[in-house]
């Protein structure tokens, strides 16, 4: 064998595996999506009429239902975390957590008994070794351990160790379990995706519209005039993904789409023009660019190919009989919601939901939430303690009339009024739930509290300055500079392009290099067009340059400041001229201006402050110690 021919195979057999690798790498991805739809709360647990007579004992947490809970166990009154010598216990993190989340935990929690359930029924249990197996299986899959496999998730997914255990290995382990007499791969499906993967390719180009007869019309003019078939496209396809690249689309395969586009294409030669064919509502014509030929794995290769194949064509069956299951299994189901139902929480104390008789306890659901949510809930708390320390030794309280003045300022800030001119306070607490999706409890504990807490402590250091008015009117009534702008992020780029736009320095120039340049989206769609530059708006570097330039004058390349890892920034402005100030007394407007910069004062501040309490804290964090801190 000669090197020349060694390293092609190598090389062919490292595009196997790599497609192989993609390919599950998306089943896996499709399998999990499937999964977390059913185990993250959009199925609803509804009451179900009648009182359901509860069981005697609950089916366990951790018998059957999931793997068991890896945070340390506590009672009730023990503390998780300590803040300056103030316990915040179990109980307090549980009922917060319930108060945050319960709802929406009890729908996972339901579906996960819904299978646990019948998987009891069926006499079989997924056990956590089952579960540590596929994690392990999984990872090896993707070719990297498992502890990098569950840090990858957590960080690109925010899928906690435990939540993919729990909430997505297990139910999927279970579902196979339970639909394994659907999931049986034949030769002929495997045979299929074989020549599905591996197979021949069809390059074509398309041409796709809704209307018959201009489809037969470009037909008779493509079949004596194929070489126009991508100027067509570009100017008559409907298929706007594919138009602008003159018709061409992704290579057909065999068993990969519509099987009458893919007979037409295969029929092809190349530089031929299909009929028009009918799919569905459009009518497409195909022209083919060139046949691929098959690239069939190596022997040596081929029963890890099969056996990749066969395992993705078993998660697809899979997606589709455990959405089936689910769904037959909901519909079987008698399930009783008592948590959102203040009669039945009388009726059955202590229960959160009931199903065929089975409940499901309020301490179970509280574990649940504590589980998925804990870290946020307690971090919450911790900072309720600081603000509530600081305030006992400010000697100051947060009264309801506080409470009130702030969502108050908040509607009016927002524009929330009344037709006439009243702030709309309800109507404002309905945006404000329905954006955090929280509950009015909640919105007052968690959003208006703290920032009423901070602004009481910070008070008497947040003053306006005449000075601070003065720019501030500048800034929104007085004259801003019409620019186009160039932004780069590499300076010798900057300076080049800065030397083309002096050798010819006109808009029409100006224009083309920023749509040729500049890594602005919107200045390069607009030739550089960006919104006039005001006046004490936050970039003192820029305005300065923006406010020296007459019209028609170019910048110098101006390095724009930046803070943290974040790349420098390099900009070019054309000058356009000046937009004339807004004519408005001042004493109209004083007030609006105050009121603004007042809030924006007090929010730099409170931060500032807020960051003072955290650094000088003494802060005990015993479930999650990572976040335990102390001056």
């Amino acid at each position: 064998m000669s090197i020349r021919r060694h390293h092609a195979q190598q090389a062919g057999q490292g595009r196997i595996r790599r497609r192989l690798i993609i390919f599950m790498a998306g089943m896996t991805v499709v399998a999990t999506a499937i999964v977390i739809r059913y185990f993250s709360g959009d199925t609803k647990a509804d009451a179900a009429p009648g009182a359901v007579q509860a069981a005697s004992a609950a089916v366990p947490a951790n018998d059957g239902v999931g793997p068991p809970s890896q945070l340390p166990q506590f009672g009730p009154h023990d503390p998780v975390a300590v803040v300056n010598g103030q316990a915040i216990t179990h109980g307090d993190l549980s009922r917060e957590c319930l108060k945050h989340y319960g709802s929406d935990v009890l729908e996972t929690l339901t579906n996960r008994y819904l299978i646990a359930l019948e998987c009891r029924k069926r006499n079989f249990t997924i056990s956590d070794e089952e579960v540590q197996a596929e994690i392990a299986r999984i990872a090896k899959r993707f070719g990297i351990p498992v502890d990098q496999w569950l840090t990858m998730l957590q960080n690109e997914r925010n899928i906690t160790p435990y939540q993919y255990a729990s909430e997505i290995i297990w139910p999927t382990l279970a579902l196979k379990r339970l639909a394994s007499d659907r999931l049986v791969v034949s030769e002929e499906e495997i045979q299929r995706a074989m020549l599905r993967q591996f197979g021949p390719q069809v390059h074509v180009r398309l041409i796709m519209t809704a209307d018959r007869q201009k489809a037969q019309q470009l037909h008779q003019h493509l079949v004596n005039r194929p070489e126009e078939f991508a100027k067509l496209a570009r100017t008559h396809s409907s298929d706007v993904n594919s138009a602008s690249a003159g018709g061409l689309i992704q290579p057909i395969r065999h068993y990969s789409g519509d099987p009458k586009i893919e007979a037409a294409a295969f029929a092809l030669q190349d530089g031929q023009v299909s009929d028009v064919l009918e799919v569905g509502d459009q009518f497409v014509i195909l022209k083919c660019e060139g046949h691929i030929e098959a690239r069939p794995p190596s022997p040596a290769q081929e029963q890890e190919v099969r056996q990749a194949l066969s395992e993705s064509l078993r998660e697809g069956k899979l997606r589709e009989a455990s959405g089936e299951l689910f769904k037959q299994l909901q519909e079987s189901a008698e399930v009783v919601n008592v948590w959102n139902n203040p009669d039945l929480q009388r009726q059955m104390p202590g229960v959160a939901a009931t199903i065929n008789g089975h409940p499901i306890s309020i301490s179970e659901l509280a574990q649940a939430c504590v589980e998925r949510h804990g870290p946020e809930v307690l971090d919450g708390q911790i900072n309720r303690a600081l603000l509530g320390n600081a305030l006992t030794q400010a000697n100051l309280s947060v009264t309801r009339e506080h409470l009130d003045a702030e969502v108050a300022r908040a509607a009016k800030a927002a524009g929330v009024v009344t037709n006439s001119g009243q702030v709309h306070i309800a109507k404002w607490i309905e945006m404000a739930k329905e954006q955090h999706q929280i509950s009015e409890q909640v919105y007052y504990e968690d959003i208006v509290w703290p920032t009423v807490a901070l602004k009481l402590l910070v008070g008497e250091r947040v003053q306006v300055t005449d000075e601070e008015m003065n720019k501030s009117f500048e800034a929104n009534y007085g004259p801003r500079v019409r620019c186009r702008a160039i932004m780069v992020n590499n300076q010798r780029r900057a300076q080049e392009v800065w030397d083309m736009a002096r050798r010819e320095p006109t808009v029409e120039n100006f224009a083309k290099l920023a749509e040729q340049y500049s890594v602005l989206p919107s200045g390069k769609a607009l030739g550089g067009e960006i919104p006039p530059i005001q006046m004490h708006g936050g970039q003192e570097t820029l305005e300065r340059e923006a406010f020296s330039l007459q019209t028609g004058e170019i910048s110098g390349v101006i390095q724009l400041a930046t803070s943290g890892q974040q790349e420098p920034q390099y900009v070019i402005l054309f000058c356009e001229g000046r937009t004339k100030p807004v004519v408005v007394e001042r004493k109209e407007v004083e007030d609006v201006l105050y009121e603004d910069l007042l809030e924006k004062k007090f929010r730099v501040v409170m931060a500032s402050h807020f960051q003072e309490l955290r650094d000088s804290a003494n802060i005990e964090n015993y479930i999650y110690p990572a976040t335990a801190a102390s001056p």
